[in-house]
């Protein structure tokens, strides 16, 4: 980060899904993670407490304790206010402090990565890239807002894994606007409407990350979208140049023909075959064969909290 090399940060506010996720991989990749958090210690946060410690992340109250004269870097997100205790203590110390969106942009530089785009469905095609690539061998990395139920269920926090290749799946928030510092190999846009900004400015800030990324994939079916610069396309019209042939259901599966293939997803929903195609366009972009990735779309878990059935 601009010609600088930290090998031991502490992220402040490291519970939150954005910081934890960034955190844990980190310390897979061998760097010394400490962070605090206001609700590090409550009973609802004993497993993502436990989960980060088990990687490696050590955790402190957050009042400026775990900032120390090791500490080379303090990581902090919008959402950390300045008269923050860790703030404090890295002001003190001289200690450089670092917005998240930074440390990841540094990341998504360093990696041929795929940022997923789009005011909603992030999360879950994040998680079905990954699980794609993952079931046809690619053995990526991820870096998502929201757990994966498939890393959950191997005793993992759920939103970070790293893998052994260089191709990393990021969810790249709008929300912020810190995503025109990402420098992605490829950007997938989904959607756009009026979510944490009025489209204007979302559609501003999706058509800077496009500028600035070799290889494009837009939703054709989303009028939203229509100023964005894309060689590639999904969807339901003519216009997608990656389209079903048939739509056989999307309830309670989606099932669709796509160049001849017969795939089946054990989710519902129009919303959810545009997913589908979003994702399985991007695996193809990869190298994957439509034929090796109907299993892993079969058999994908999903996203904790996305059609959860209680």
């Amino acid at each position: 980060i601009d010609g600088r090399n930290f090998s031991s940060l502490h992220f402040a506010g490291i519970m939150g899904s954005g910081m934890s996720a960034i955190a844990q991989y980190l310390a897979w990749s061998g760097q010394t993670i400490t962070g605090s958090d206001r609700t590090a210690f409550a009973d609802e946060m004993k497993d993502c407490k436990e989960k980060l410690e088990r990687c490696g992340c050590r955790i402190f109250p957050q009042d400026g304790m775990g900032v120390t004269a090791a500490t080379e870097a303090l990581v902090i997100s919008t959402a950390i206010e300045d008269d923050n205790a860790d703030i404090a203590a890295a002001r003190k110390r001289s200690i450089p402090i670092l917005h998240r969106s930074d440390l990841l942009a540094a990341i998504v530089a360093s990696h041929r990565t795929i940022a997923v785009c789009g005011t909603s469905g992030k999360s879950t095609v994040t998680a079905m890239i990954f699980e794609i690539l993952r079931g046809c061998g690619r053995d990526p990395s991820v870096i998502a807002g929201a757990n994966l139920l498939r890393l959950n269920e191997e005793g993992l926090l759920g939103n970070a894994f790293k893998g052994g290749s260089g191709i990393l799946v990021m969810e790249a928030d709008e929300s912020d606007g810190t995503l025109v510092k990402y420098h992605a190999e490829k950007a997938l846009f989904l959607n756009i409407s009026k979510d944490h900004n009025p489209v204007p400015v979302t559609l501003e800030l999706f058509n800077r990350l496009s500028s600035q990324t070799p290889f494009v994939i837009k939703n054709a079916d989303d009028p939203g979208l229509h100023s964005i610069n894309a060689a590639h396309t999904f969807g339901l019209s003519d216009q997608a140049a990656c389209r079903p042939e048939a739509v056989k259901a999307v309830t309670p599966f989606v099932r669709f023909t796509l160049k001849g293939i017969d795939f089946e997803l054990p989710l519902a929903g129009i919303h959810n075959l545009s997913n589908a195609l979003a994702a399985l366009c991007v695996c193809e972009s990869e190298g994957c064969n439509l034929e090796e990735m109907v299993k892993p779309s079969r058999e994908f878990r999903g996203v904790m909290r996305r059609l959860s059935v209680s």
